[in-house]
């Protein structure tokens, strides 16, 4: 894993202290630095909390498994056939996935199965055939003696550590998160990295540490 890192700091100007601890923090939360791929293998109500409601699982009643209701008094379901085709999508990643991811991130439709084949992956699952287009891009400009296609091979981002890697320094120069990292503040820099403050908690300890062990 050292060899992996320190192969992409410079490239990716991961070149403080301050940024390498931020970077670490971060990337440790997301995925413990394991090669991870987005599993997709969910329960009935579980994949209609995470996928099923518009405005996120934070709308879904976990008691009518359903969505909250909306001003016209009806559940507010972004994708229905979770509920009418439940026996299509639960327990079942390959389906689950085309249709979760149909159509956004630069996937096909439902039935062209690149919501699956363009899963998360890496050590901060990057998703959809746009960002594995874009990464693509991304490497082969930084590393012309390797050049290579993970919209052809997405797997490799599992496979090859060095560029499940990598791709989480590619994550993390697209979100221009740098320069945020610069200004020392962990609450920040996870809004960055997650859109949101997941974690937090998780983040700061990880961050003291990494601090701590750097001196």
């Amino acid at each position: 894993m050292a060899d992996a890192l320190n192969a992409y700091l410079d490239a990716y100007a991961i070149n403080t202290n301050t940024r390498l601890a931020h970077f670490l923090a971060q990337i440790g939360h997301e995925s413990s630095f394991r090669a991870v791929e987005e599993n997709g293998n969910y329960s009935p109500g579980r994949m209609r909390q995470v996928f099923g409601c518009r405005g996120g699982p934070s709308r879904y009643d976990p008691q009518r498994d359903d969505c909250m209701l909306g001003p016209d008094g009806q559940p507010m379901r972004l994708r229905p056939k979770l509920w009418t085709d439940e026996a299509l999508y639960a327990h079942n990643p390959q389906n689950l996935l085309s249709y979760v991811y149909a159509l956004r991130l630069g996937n096909g439709d439902e039935a062209s199965g690149d919501g699956y084949r363009y899963r998360g992956r890496g050590l901060i699952q990057l998703t959809g055939r746009d960002n594995y287009q874009a990464f693509t891009d991304c490497h082969n400009q930084k590393n012309p003696q390797d050049q290579q296609d993970f919209v052809a091979s997405p797997d490799l981002l599992v496979s090859q550590l060095n560029y499940a890697v990598e791709s989480a320094f590619y994550f993390w120069d697209a979100r221009n998160v740098n320069p945020v990292a610069d200004t020392d503040n962990v609450a920040d820099v996870t809004f960055a990295v997650n859109g949101g403050y997941n974690g937090l908690a998780d983040r700061e300890a990880r961050l003291a540490r990494i601090k701590a062990a750097m001196g």
